[in-house]
């Protein structure tokens, strides 16, 4: 008899145990889902925040007049993948949880030029007149590198993927994305250049010499 009840109270706790399973299985994917849906929401607002931000910096040093400059503080989010300018636009491209790029666009007064390399975490803005445009650009703090691609490498007159080097609190292409062959042995960059092979010296993109 006791061993009949034991048998019956365990398959109950198997029963009970497995129905908790089957509740929580459409929890757990309901709250995963609405988790990276609401990080996707959260980075789209911060980034269309920064951009609006920007905008409204370069017009307010642009109606002030030549040389007026503004510098704001802002902290990107990681998943942007690039920052271009275009004319009086400023264009965030944003990853989302599931790989998607999202364009995130935001429209000046004014003509707006610069770089904004892609890098996260708080940086400061330097937002100048120059008259008939506005330069945009980060200040960057000596010896700070950054990866990027596309149209940032670009802007540097970098090869794409590139390495960016803060120097004097500027952003420059580094020599192993320089298209360059800055020691003269006749090869270049990290990742090579036509016929030449890649400069075994550069242990990586970041790296600002070709030589031994």
């Amino acid at each position: 008899m006791l061993s009949k009840k034991r048998a019956q109270v365990s398959m109950e706790y198997l029963i009970i145990v497995g129905f908790v399973i089957v509740m929580l299985i459409p929890a757990a994917y309901l709250y995963i889902k609405y988790s990276s849906s609401s990080s996707d929401v959260l980075s789209s607002s911060k980034s269309s925040q920064i951009a609006n931000e920007i905008v409204k910096a370069a017009n307010e040093v642009y109606y002030l007049g030549e040389d007026n400059q503004k510098n704001i503080e802002v902290s990107f989010p990681s998943n942007i993948e690039a920052i271009e300018f275009a004319n009086k636009e400023i264009v965030f491209r944003v990853k989302d949880s599931k790989g998607n790029i999202q364009e995130i666009v935001e429209v000046a007064s004014v003509p707006l030029s610069g770089t904004l390399p892609n890098v996260q975490g708080k940086k400061l803005i330097t937002v100048r007149s120059l008259g008939d445009r506005v330069s945009i650009n980060i200040i960057c703090k000596e010896g700070e590198t950054s990866e990027n691609s596309g149209a940032t490498c670009s802007a540097f007159n970098c090869r794409s993927p590139c390495g960016l080097i803060c120097k004097n609190k500027a952003w420059h292409c580094s020599m192993c994305t320089d298209s360059l062959d800055n020691d003269g042995d006749n090869k270049v960059d990290k990742d090579g250049l036509g016929g030449a092979q890649p400069d075994p010296q550069c242990s990586s993109r970041i790296d600002d010499d070709e030589k031994a």
